[in-house]
């Protein structure tokens, strides 16, 4: 049996994309354990097709398999991006999904990459992370889907095709290039003691005093709380990995959030999303994820 891997998808306004790529990764018998979705979320049209999607994933399974569905939306600062124009919009897309594909790399995942669905500017900047982090053992794809299909399953109305309908994958090449040079990765800056530096448009000389102030201020139990949470694991998977209950996982996060309400010193809604952007470079800054 294969290994588990990951399907990391763009999205646009076609959620069957998704679902159409991980119907026929599947079908070759690849084991997808997990599928994140990266896309532009101040868009109505694309947070009602990750809606849709999110019907194909209850309870953590899909068509019956363990899998778990998870989305990445795209913000700079604090705010949700709605494009790729700016040389500041475009640097927050490729961070992200350097951040998504570091984090997967470092935990053995095998990688496959959807570039058929959302802005092509997203394909573009996600193919190139993926020549500097991928390795021999990643695909890219391409999902080519005919036209009468296209219009049939305009927007979600078809979420899955027979193997008949002519969807089929095309493999995008690739030359993994950190693999060939691994030197490029350290010119990248991307080494903990400088991530600091690498995410000026992410986290600002105020941001990181806020989240050293908070990451001194909470025990050593809600520091290794964080830790997960920060590191994009849900829930269930966080708790397991420190051997506690969903509840005490609970508590944890919510004593952190009121740190953080404190020092940040706002009645704003803060949640779990906010602890991952905030803390997941900070964490790598200080060789603490």
């Amino acid at each position: 049996m294969k290994s588990s891997s990951t399907l990391v998808a763009t999205l646009g306004g076609q959620p069957q994309i998704v679902t159409f790529t991980l119907d026929l990764l599947r079908s070759r018998c690849e084991v997808i354990d997990q599928v994140v979705i990266v896309y532009l979320a101040s868009s109505p049209r694309y947070s009602q097709a990750y809606r849709l999607l999110m019907g194909e994933f209850i309870g953590d399974r899909y068509d019956d398999d363990a899998c778990h569905l998870r989305s990445v939306p795209i913000y700079l600062m604090d705010d949700r991006l709605s494009d790729a124009r700016t040389p500041q919009e475009v640097d927050a897309v490729w961070k992200t999904f350097y951040q998504i594909f570091a984090d997967l790399k470092s935990q053995g995942q095998r990688i496959h990459l959807s570039l058929t669905g959302g802005r092509r500017i997203m394909a573009l900047l996600a193919f190139s992370v993926g020549m500097l982090l991928f390795d021999s053992a990643d695909r890219v794809w391409h999902l080519h889907t005919p036209e009468d299909v296209v219009e049939q399953a305009y927007e979600g109305a078809l979420m899955h095709v027979p193997p008949d309908s002519g969807v089929h994958l095309i493999e995008v090449p690739l030359v993994p290039w950190g693999t060939v040079f691994p030197g490029i990765k350290t010119l990248l800056g991307f080494s903990p003691q400088d991530i600091r530096a690498a995410y000026p448009s992410l986290l600002d000389e105020t941001e990181w005093n806020c989240c050293q102030q908070v990451w001194e201020s909470i025990t050593r139990r809600q520091q290794d709380a964080l830790r997960v949470i920060a590191s994009g694991l849900d829930r269930q998977r966080a708790a397991d990995k420190l051997n506690i209950a969903i509840t005490t996982l609970d508590d944890h996060k919510t004593g952190i959030l009121q740190e953080c309400r404190k020092t940040w010193d706002t009645n704003a809604k803060l949640d779990i999303h906010f602890l991952r952007r905030k803390f997941k470079p900070f964490l790598s800054g200080i060789g603490e994820l």
